[in-house]
């Protein structure tokens, strides 16, 4: 049985191989920021990045800030929103948007093997955010897909993170997504800055926690 995937510097217990969390919380709450933090692991481990609203050198720049390493060898990013950008130390795979669910699909089939050929076989994979492609396609077809990622996720023995922004969609639809992951972070605007709480995750206390929105390194 692998490790636990660990998060240095942030207030969130290790977590099981296998599991996708759903990470809620409004624009400017730091959600994002923490999801990317959650992808930064130890050398050795790869992380995949799905952007859906940001071109691939501006995630390229928030992963930097938050003290997640790009390397062509480990990092990827699933670029759905402009052709590939240059002077990006990841390597970019573009897609042609964000309804183009199949087209992840395939991308991200394709960069795993990638890195299960160069000896790399934990990955950690962000979805940045369901929100977007949930504004291009209906809540039936995106939870086909998020189900479909999730089943990948647990049979690679990899962390998923899925951010979602709970305040433009109904409990329903995020509800609906919930139930395909192993627990879910809510993020919000606490009076001195950003925290988090997790639930359904063995281990973690479900208490709102502060945290640091700018990387456990900063």
């Amino acid at each position: 049985m692998s490790d636990d995937y660990a998060f240095p510097g942030l207030p969130l217990g290790p977590i099981r191989p296998g599991t996708t969390v759903l990470l809620a919380g409004p624009a400017h709450s730091g959600a994002r920021e923490l999801g990317l933090s959650l992808l930064a692991g130890p050398a050795g481990e790869g992380a995949i990045v799905v952007t859906t609203n940001r071109r691939s050198r501006r995630i390229a720049a928030d992963c930097e800030h938050v003290g997640l390493e790009l390397t062509a060898d480990s990092t990827a990013i699933l670029d759905c929103v402009g052709d590939e950008d240059a002077d990006v130390p990841a390597r970019v795979l573009p897609v042609s948007g964000p309804s183009d669910l199949t087209g992840i699909g395939m991308r991200y089939s394709d960069v795993h093997r990638e890195f299960e050929q160069s000896g790399i076989d934990r990955v950690r994979t962000g979805l940045f955010s369901l929100s977007t492609l949930l504004s291009f396609g209906d809540l039936k077809t995106v939870s086909r897909f998020v189900h479909t990622l999730v089943g990948r996720i647990d049979a690679l023995d990899g962390l998923g993170v899925l951010l979602i922004d709970p305040a433009i969609h109904d409990d329903q639809t995020v509800r609906t997504l919930s139930q395909f992951c192993s627990g879910r972070i809510d993020v919000r605007e606490g009076d001195d800055g950003p925290e988090l709480r997790a639930r359904g995750l063995p281990g973690h206390a479900r208490e709102w926690q502060a945290f640091d929105p700018s990387g456990p390194d900063s």
